[in-house]
C-alpha cells in the first residue's frame, strides 16, 4: 500500500522459503446482561493452544481447536502482543512485510486489543513504540551513522467499499492498484514522515477520530469500517554499496460482522452492516480458494481483499488475532470465528527482503531480492 518507492519497484524475484499464517486466539472476559448477572459460558481454554466450545448438537460434548496461541480471559495486553506480535517486528526492520489483523464479531474486544487504552496500550501503540526502539538499536550495533532508518506512516479506512484517506480527509474513493510485480498500492495515499512515538501520536489521534464509528445495541463504539494503518521503514546504508532495505508493517482492525436481527440495525446503520458483512463473506471466499489450491483467488471481489492480498497467500509474514466472546448468547458467532480462524491457519505466504543497491556514479539502483531467513 501507499506509493511506490521512487528508486524502483519490489518485485519478488527468486522463490522464496513458505511461511504460514500465524493464528491465535483471544477470548474477552464474560460480561453481565442487563441486570447485571453473568452470563453463561459456551467455550472455555483447555492450555496456551487449545480451546474447546460446546457442541451444537449435544451440550454435554466440546469440540475442540487448537491454534499458534490462545489467550484466555485473564490474558493481559503485553502477554498477547510480546507472545504474538513483537517477534514479526525485527522482519519489518530488515526488509521484509509484515501483517498483523484483529479478526471476529463485533463486541469480541477487536479495537480494545489493536488500541487499547492509556493503561492498557494495545498492539498498535506497543509496536510503534517497539520500532523506533529496535531501529536505534540497530543503528548501534551496525555502525552508529553508517546506517539511518526513514519510517512513515499512512492510515486509511473502508467505509461502504470505499477507500477514505483518515490522515487527509479530502481523499476520498481512492482507487487501489497493482504493479506489474503484484504489489498493491494506492496513489495520492498520504504518505507522513515521523521521527518518534510523539509525532506518530500526534498525527494518528486526530486521524483516529476520523475513523466512522456508531452504538448498536450490541456495541455503544462499533467500527463501522476496517481500517488500516501502515508502518513503513527505510533503512538504508550511507557508504558504498549503500543498500535501502524497505519493510512494511500492516496494523489491521476489521469491523465485526453483525446480525442486523440483533443489533437493531436500521437506515445508514443497516447499509453499513451489509457492505461489513459482505466484504467479510469475501474474505471468506478467498481463504476457501487459497486452501482449494484454485487458479483464481476472488481478491478483486472486495477492496477489503484487495489491501489483504499480501496479507493471505502474499509475500507478508501475518498473525491473525481472532477476538471471540465466550457468553452462550454469541455462540454462533463464536463458532464462526472459530471454523474461519482455523481455515486461515493453513494458507501459506511467501515473504521475502526487499533490497536495493546503488554502486558509486550510479544513478539507477538495481534490485536485489533475498530470501527470507
Amino acid at each position: 500500500m501507499g506509493s511506490r518507492a521512487a528508486t524502483g519497484e519490489e518485485h519478488p524475484g527468486r522463490k522464496s522459503p513458505t511461511r504460514q499464517v500465524q493464528v491465535v486466539v483471544r477470548l474477552r472476559p464474560c460480561l453481565g446482561d442487563a441486570q447485571g448477572e453473568q452470563q453463561q459460558p459456551c467455550v472455555r481454554g483447555v492450555d496456551t493452544r487449545t480451546l474447546e466450545i460446546l457442541s451444537k448438537r449435544n451440550r454435554a460434548e466440546t469440540v475442540q481447536y487448537q491454534f499458534d496461541a490462545f489467550y484466555g480471559e485473564d490474558s493481559t495486553q503485553q502477554e498477547v502482543y510480546v507472545g504474538s506480535v513483537r517477534p514479526v517486528l525485527a522482519h519489518v526492520l530488515n526488509g521484509q512485510n509484515a501483517s498483523i489483523f484483529a479478526y471476529g464479531p463485533t463486541g469480541a474486544g477487536k479495537t480494545h486489543t489493536m488500541l487499547g487504552n492509556p493503561e492498557q496500550p494495545g498492539v498498535v501503540p506497543r509496536a510503534l513504540l517497539d520500532i523506533f526502539r529496535m531501529s536505534r538499536e540497530q543503528c548501534n550495533q551496525l555502525g552508529g551513522p553508517e546506517w539511518t532508518f526513514s519510517i512513515s506512516m499512512s492510515y486509511l479506512e473502508i467505509y461502504q467499499e470505499k477507500v477514505l484517506d483518515l490522515l487527509e480527509t479530502q481523499n476520498v474513493d481512492l482507487p487501489i492498484r497493482e504493479d506489474r510485480y503484484k504489489n498493491i498500492f494506492i496513489p495520492k495515499l498520504k504518505q507522513q514522515t515521523i521521527n518518534s512515538f510523539t509525532e506518530f501520536e500526534l498525527h494518528f489521534l486526530p486521524a483516529l477520530q476520523n475513523r466512522t464509528t456508531a452504538s448498536t445495541k450490541l456495541n455503544l463504539h462499533s467500527s463501522r469500517s476496517h481500517s488500516v494503518l501502515l508502518i513503513k521503514v527505510v533503512k538504508m546504508e550511507r557508504t558504498d554499496p549503500f543498500r535501502q532495505l524497505t519493510g512494511k508493517l500492516y496494523l489491521i482492525d476489521l469491523a465485526g460482522s453483525e446480525d442486523n436481527r440483533r443489533t437493531g440495525n436500521e437506515g445508514v446503520r443497516l447499509k453499513e452492516s451489509g457492505a461489513i458483512n459482505t466484504s467479510l463473506f469475501v474474505l471468506s471466499k478467498v481463504v476457501d480458494a487459497l486452501n482449494q489450491g484454485l487458479t483464481r483467488i476472488p481478491y478483486r471481489d472486495s477492496k477489503l481483499t484487495r489491501l489483504l492480498q499480501d496479507s493471505l497467500g502474499g509475500t507478508a509474514h501475518s498473525v491473525m488475532i481472532t477476538n471471540i466472546a465466550p457468553e452462550y448468547k454469541h455462540y454462533f458467532n463464536t463458532l464462526t470465528a472459530l471454523n474461519f480462524a482455523a481455515k486461515s491457519k493453513l494458507i501459506i505466504n511467501h515473504p521475502f527482503t526487499r533490497e536495493t543497491i546503488q554502486p558509486i556514479g550510479e544513478c539507477q539502483r538495481n534490485w536485489r531480492i533475498k530470501a527470507a531467513p
